[in-house]
């Protein structure tokens, strides 16, 4: 009896070791599925190599770059590139920097593709519009170890743009946003008011002569959008991510289109003439005495020749400033990274004092890092100067990825305005039922 209950319990203890094998060997077999907390995995991860005392203020120390890392990042701008590898490898020798020129506007989705094959950059620098369709596509990493540090040194206007869904994504690195020039040999003194700008265009505008008081993208809606948000239209809610609240429909949004029209007093030429080429050769001929337009301009007006300043938008019948749309170029951080500290090292060193000068010297853009904007080259500028008076009054453009879908209806509205086809509810009630359509609701 002994002996048999020896064996059973063999044959129990075996049966036992195969069907924990078995289970090892099914658990090897199972195929990974990536669930929405990879991310915040990787980066919890990540952490580990951080330092406790590691802060979230201007300082770097206690982050521990990984052995080995090389890094890739994606910005538009030769020069920049050329510049910024030089004071990379001053600071960290160690870390290879390669840099290759991609645009702005298709570093995203050129990452769709070339991340997922291991052949794409490490940090890229991206209009702050795709950062939303960037986090919901999974392709960037939350900037978790610096996101006091931007909320606390940062232009208030600019930290909305690395925001979404109440998290921090980027580093902001440059503000731009349209402001309003003016030709000094024409006027001695700004206009402070939109009255002062129609009352001054009464006896400065000659259409015999192509003259006119300002001149300007009149139909665009980068250029326009101020107009209405000045009467207090929130495009997409308080928080610019509902997008069920587009709000073409509110009175707002109305009341500011009804002024916008009054502005085709200013420059009385149909819209499909008012265009960028219009625009840069009447101001740098002369012929206007005031632009709208962004700092991109600054270069080829001064190459014109035209003593000219820039100032803040002027005020509105009801008091407020017209709160323009701004564009902020961001430093992200990419999810297929190998190398994720060395990669935030990078993106944070990006938006440093050093390399926002190289950043002003190269492109001549307006850093969004409140202490950058006191170097003195950039704080001696009085063209950005007038820039950064304006972005005080801007608003970054929506982050959600429906944005995509609302700048053709947008420039139809005003164009049937300004044209004098539609007027402005039947105009916006048309953009917006397009709109839906558009995105399918």
């Amino acid at each position: 009896m002994k002996k048999s209950i020896s064996i059973i319990l063999v044959v129990m203890l075996l049966l036992s070791l195969s069907l924990i094998g078995c289970s090892n060997d099914n658990k090897g077999n199972e195929v990974d599925k990536p669930d929405e907390g990879d991310n915040q995995k990787q980066q919890e991860e990540n952490n580990d190599n951080v330092d406790e005392d590691a802060s979230d203020d201007e300082s770097t120390e206690g982050i521990v770059a990984e052995d080995g890392a090389t890094l890739k990042l994606w910005m538009d701008n030769d020069d920049y590139n050329e510049k910024i590898v030089e004071a990379w490898n001053k600071e960290y020798p160690d870390i290879e920097l390669t840099v290759e020129n991609v645009g702005t506007t298709d570093a995203r989705s050129k990452l769709e593709l070339d991340g997922p094959a291991g052949v794409g950059a490490d940090v890229f620098v991206t209009a702050h519009d795709q950062v939303g369709v960037a986090v919901e596509a999974g392709l960037i990493l939350e900037n978790d170890l610096f996101a006091d540090y931007v909320k606390e040194s940062f232009m208030e206007s600019a930290i909305p743009a690395v925001t979404y869904k109440g998290k921090i994504y980027g580093f902001p690195l440059s503000v731009k946003t349209v402001a309003l020039f003016y030709n000094k040999d024409l006027v001695d003194k700004p206009a402070e008011t939109w009255e002062d700008m129609l009352e001054f265009a009464k006896k400065f505008n000659d259409t015999s002569q192509n003259k006119f008081a300002m001149v300007w993208q009149a139909n665009e809606p980068y250029q326009n959008h101020g107009f209405l948000a000045g009467y207090g239209y929130k495009m997409f809610g308080s928080n610019g991510e509902d997008v069920d609240q587009l709000g073409w429909d509110t009175e707002e949004a109305i009341e500011g289109m009804k002024f916008y029209q009054k502005l085709k007093e200013l420059y009385p030429v149909p819209a499909q003439d008012a265009d960028w080429d219009a625009m840069t050769s009447m101001f740098s001929g002369g012929n206007a005495a005031y632009a709208i337009t962004g700092p991109w301009s600054i270069n080829d007006f001064e190459g014109a020749g035209i003593n000219f300043g820039i100032t803040k938008l002027p005020k509105l019948p009801n008091g407020n400033y017209p709160i323009s749309f701004s564009t902020v170029d961001v430093a992200c951080v990419s999810s297929y990274t190998e190398y994720p500290n060395a990669a935030k090292l990078l993106a944070k060193f990006l938006s440093s004092d050093e390399a926002l000068k190289i950043l002003y010297e190269t492109k001549r853009e307006l850093p969004a890092s409140l202490k950058a904007q006191e170097l003195p080259e950039i704080k001696d500028d009085i063209y950005l100067a007038g820039v950064a008076e304006q972005a005080e009054s801007s608003i970054p453009m929506p982050l959600i990825a429906e944005m995509g879908s609302v700048w053709d209806p947008y420039k139809k509205a005003l164009t049937a305005v300004w044209d004098e086809i539609q007027d402005p509810e039947t105009a916006l009630k048309a953009a917006q039922e397009e709109f839906y359509s558009a995105i399918g609701k």
